[in-house]
């Protein structure tokens, strides 16, 4: 019998949203040649994010006992940057919340890098 850490549920939504952010630019930029927010790529990039995004909320929210109300949860679908901090300060309150916010950043910021890394390997394959 072989002991294996399990992942969390969240955790895999956490990796597909990173894997969106890799992937897409990679995929795009083989196939045109570039990489443009408004293409077919970057808004199906865009709402499988969304979907990745709520998925995790929906489970963070189960696991802090948490009721949002239906402006809550349309926030995060419409306008995340504004309503995750929000939600993790009610959540979590103040100290929590706060470092929820800089640890959803670093989050934020380490799928941008994972973008240009997409679109570089992307580039290289595509030449």
């Amino acid at each position: 019998m072989s002991i294996r850490p399990r992942i969390s549920t969240k955790a895999i939504a956490l990796i597909v949203l990173a894997a969106l952010s890799f992937a897409s630019p990679a995929l795009e930029r083989a196939v045109t040649g570039r990489v443009e927010m408004w293409s077919s790529f970057g808004i199906a990039e865009l709402l499988l994010s969304l979907i990745a995004l709520f998925w995790w909320y929906h489970l963070d929210k189960a696991d802090h006992h948490y009721r949002a109300g239906r402006l809550m949860n349309a926030g995060v679908l419409v306008l995340a940057i504004v309503a995750l901090p929000i939600y993790f300060i009610r959540s979590r309150g103040w100290k929590r919340g706060a470092l929820a916010i800089a640890v959803g950043a670093a989050f934020l910021a380490g799928t941008f890098v994972l973008s240009e890394l997409g679109e570089s390997l992307g580039a290289a394959l595509a030449s």
